[in-house]
């Protein structure tokens, strides 16, 4: 007899599809608190992101111009060509289309059309008559944004003093470096949403939030000046057959650098061809010893400190024992009665040091310190040195013959300008500047605070020493002569000192110098040169007569009248002072060395 088989009972075929159906909701119900609760802003992003594109808007680039509003770096408005690939429906021929406007091979373009990404940088600051002819070609998924490209228009005019950027528009160098927060600017944004073929979506949420254009900033820099400066450099460079050399001009009143000049040099807007070497702010980075330059300090530290005065008489052979070392001037002669005006005017070595031993070393430190050595000068540029200048304590027995002619320390050209405006200025140090204003994108423009003036030495100190220096220029035993310009009283002094080998164990070639002020008795400009290993070695006879020209152009230029006439300090006017005649040979200058054994 065949057995019934029974079917499920109804009610617990019924109780099982309901836990069934309250198990997929309670887990569908979980997900949901999960997505839309727990982790919603996690997901809103997600999804933002998948149809979002966020484009940065550069900002324009701050300009750099000179004291009267000349532009010595700018921003150019530029487009830069963007594709969204997905949009692309024949990425071949848009290569094609695309790579005789641009200039670029069609492989390399069609590469990045066919990206799996919804953008791509075709080529970038381009001109806005390129890029519209590009647009013109109606290409779907190619478009353009803009962005700005930093132009120095008088190419290679203060590049040291400018610097440059990079790609992106970013300070490398020099001041573009040092005010970088200032001149970028704030970034803009621009977003557009697209569906997942990249195409634009004609509801979707999209804005445009502008970028701030950076601050533009004022030089004290004189274009004109500085043209003829750099002229006139490299005319002594090229004449001269030096290595390089620097030339500044400054205002001994604010302590406004109107120029600065360095060889060799580079254009910014080609800056990856240039080296390191011709990169570099040499006026403010490399440090050199001062020579005869730096008997000005010793002269005004013995002055004020009232160890003598500049009509004394001093007794000079043409040389000095000093421990195991004889120190020489730069060639033989009697012992002379010299007036210390005379010692300073002829540069005598010898003379110096004896004065300079009555000062002893403490003061000698002290007034070195005093005159910014060992210390950048506060310009607040990137990189620049300190010089060497070192403690009392490590003073060799041989220093007091070393350091007052200017040999056992260093100073950037920029230090040795500050001493000389310190003496143009009646005796008081004020800071240099380079930047005279800014004006932010709101058109207010702020000066710069005035350096307050710091007394080193007394004004009539500082009297005495520029009637010494006169006779430099004008006294019949002046070793600058060369440096004289008609119609001016010009007070300064020569500089020859031999450059030690880096490392170590003594000296090869020379470093040339010329720094002084002018006019003389109401100085309104300081100009200093400096050159690097000249033929021949002596200031008198190279960076003398690259001075003159400078000077001569920038009074010219700047409308300065020649003020009155002082006599001289410590030795009788000559009846034609200007006319030349004083010896160019420097007692100072190392041509036998300067130290013998």
């Amino acid at each position: 007899m065949a057995m019934a088989i029974s079917a499920p009972r109804p009610a617990l075929r019924l109780l099982t599809m309901l836990a069934a159906m309250l198990i997929g909701l309670t887990l569908i119900s979980g997900r949901l608190i999960q997505v839309q609760a727990l982790q919603s802003d996690r997901f809103e992003a997600m999804a933002a992101g998948q149809r979002e594109r966020r484009i940065v808007l550069p900002p324009q680039r701050g300009s750099i111009l000179d004291r009267d509003g000349a532009e010595l770096a700018m921003s150019l408005e530029m487009k830069t060509l963007i594709a969204n690939p997905k949009a692309v429906s024949d990425p071949a021929w848009a290569a094609a289309s695309l790579a005789p406007l641009l200039g670029i091979d069609a492989a390399e373009i069609e590469k990045k059309l066919r990206r799996d990404t919804s953008f791509v940088y075709l080529a970038r600051k381009l001109d806005p008559a390129v890029a519209a002819s590009v647009l013109a070609l109606g290409i779907e998924g190619v478009d353009s944004v803009k962005e700005s490209k930093r132009l120095y228009p008088a190419d290679q005019l203060a590049a040291h003093v400018l610097g440059f950027v990079g790609s992106e528009n970013q300070g490398l160098g020099g001041l573009e470096a040092r005010y970088e927060k200032l001149l970028a600017g704030l970034p803009g944004e621009l977003l557009m949403e697209r569906d997942p073929q990249g195409r634009s979506i004609p509801a979707g949420h999209s804005y445009t939030r502008p970028s701030t254009a950076g601050d533009d900033i004022f030089l004290t820099i004189d274009r004109e000046v500085q043209f003829e400066t750099e002229r006139a450099l490299a005319q002594a460079v090229q004449a001269y057959q030096a290595k390089g050399g620097v030339a500044m001009v400054m205002d001994p009143r604010t302590g406004e650098v109107l120029a600065m000049a360095n060889l060799p040099t580079f254009n910014p807007n080609d800056v990856r061809t240039a080296t390191p070497e011709a990169r570099k702010n040499r006026a403010l980075v490399d440090s050199y010893e001062p020579g005869s330059a730096n008997k000005v300090i010793t002269a005004a530290a013995a002055i004020e400190a009232g160890v003598i005065k500049p009509d004394d008489k001093l007794s000079v052979p043409d040389n000095l024992r000093m421990g195991s070392k004889v120190f020489r001037d730069s060639h033989p002669h009697p012992v002379e009665t010299l007036t210390f005006a005379e010692v300073i005017q002829e540069s005598s070595n010898v003379g110096t040091i004896k004065v300079a031993l009555g000062l002893g070393k403490e003061r000698m430190y002290e007034y070195l310190q005093k005159f910014g050595y060992g210390r950048p000068s506060g310009l607040d540029f990137p990189g620049e040195a300190g010089g060497i200048l070192p403690p009392v304590s490590k003073w060799w027995d041989t220093s007091m013959g070393t350091i007052p002619i200017g040999q056992g320390v260093a100073v950037t050209g920029m230090q040795i300008m500050s001493v000389f405006s310190t003496l143009a200025n009646d005796g008081l140090a004020v800071q240099p500047k380079l930047i005279a204003a800014t004006i932010d994108s709101k058109g207010q423009r702020r000066a710069t605070t005035p350096s307050e003036g710091r007394r080193v030495i007394k004004a009539d100190t500082a009297d005495q020493l520029t009637r010494i220096l006169i006779g430099v220029t004008e006294g019949k035993r002046g070793t600058g002569s060369m440096a004289a310009v008609p119609g001016y009283q010009v007070a300064g002094k020569t500089g020859t000192a031999q450059k030690p080998i880096p490392g170590g164990g003594g000296y090869a070639g020379y470093i040339s110098s010329f720094v002084g002020y002018a006019p003389a008795s109401d100085p309104r400009l300081v100009v200093g040169v400096i050159l690097d290993e000249p033929t021949p070695i002596w200031g008198g006879y190279t960076a003398a007569p690259t001075f003159r020209q400078i000077m001569q152009f920038s009074l010219r230029h700047l409308g300065i009248g020649p003020g009155p006439v002082l006599p001289l300090e410590g030795t009788p006017l000559p009846g034609a002072a200007r006319s030349g005649g004083a010896s160019l040979v420097e007692k100072g200058a190392p041509s036998t060395q300067g130290v013998a054994e």
